[in-house]
């Protein structure tokens, strides 16, 4: 298998976590890009037409475009316990998966605003709402995630990788400084040193 990925992006890290749970990772020839995933000249642009990252190509030569199908991909590869509940719980785990997915989905558009366009040109009112929208969205992750104390599946995974990765942003974000986001780094911390799969792929420059 091979896997395109960067070590700052969080759906990358997702997939990282999930392969080093199932001990994976040898299976992997991983390709880490050293530029920006938004420039045309990034060499993963010839194995994926989005120009998203993370991209795996599984054995048999086809290409996985999403963070979502590869970990769950890499789930049904692997020996070790699934990250994805069976029965009721997987839907709250799943639901909690996409809240996660959601905070950074809005945090990242602006985030590439930020890092890629001068700041005379930045949509100010859009970053407003989408703070406000952030900070709502924490203290309902904080009730999602409550249920599963430091369970590792596939929602905390996902949102240890989201807090995670706002506070390694914390310049452009500001969530530090958003209520309720210390007791979610906290948690994230005490799931960091439980889990060595995310203790394994925090980002970094």
């Amino acid at each position: 298998m091979k896997l395109w990925y960067s070590n700052t992006s969080p759906y990358a890290r997702k997939v990282r976590a999930v392969a080093a749970h199932h001990g994976l990772d040898a299976q992997i020839e991983a390709s880490l890009i050293s530029v920006s995933s938004f420039s045309d000249q990034a060499e993963h642009n010839r194995d994926n037409p989005l120009g998203k990252i993370p991209v795996l190509q599984i054995s048999d030569g086809t290409w996985l475009y999403s963070s979502n199908v590869i970990a769950e991909y890499l789930d049904a590869q692997g020996g070790s316990r699934t990250l994805y509940p069976q029965g009721t719980q997987r839907w709250a785990a799943l639901n909690l998966h996409d809240l996660a997915a959601g905070l950074l989905d809005n945090s990242i558009a602006v985030i590439a605003e930020k890092l890629l366009r001068p700041e005379a040109e930045w949509w100010l009112a859009r970053h407003g709402q989408i703070r406000q929208r952030n900070a709502r969205t924490l203290s309902v992750l904080a009730e999602a995630l409550r249920p599963f104390g430091t369970e590792l599946n596939i929602g905390t995974l996902n949102a240890v990788c989201a807090i995670d990765f706002l506070r390694f942003r914390n310049a452009l974000t500001a969530a530090e400084s958003m209520a309720g986001f210390a007791g979610l780094a906290a948690w994230a911390d005490e799931m960091n040193a439980r889990h060595p799969c995310l203790a394994a792929t925090k980002p970094f420059a």
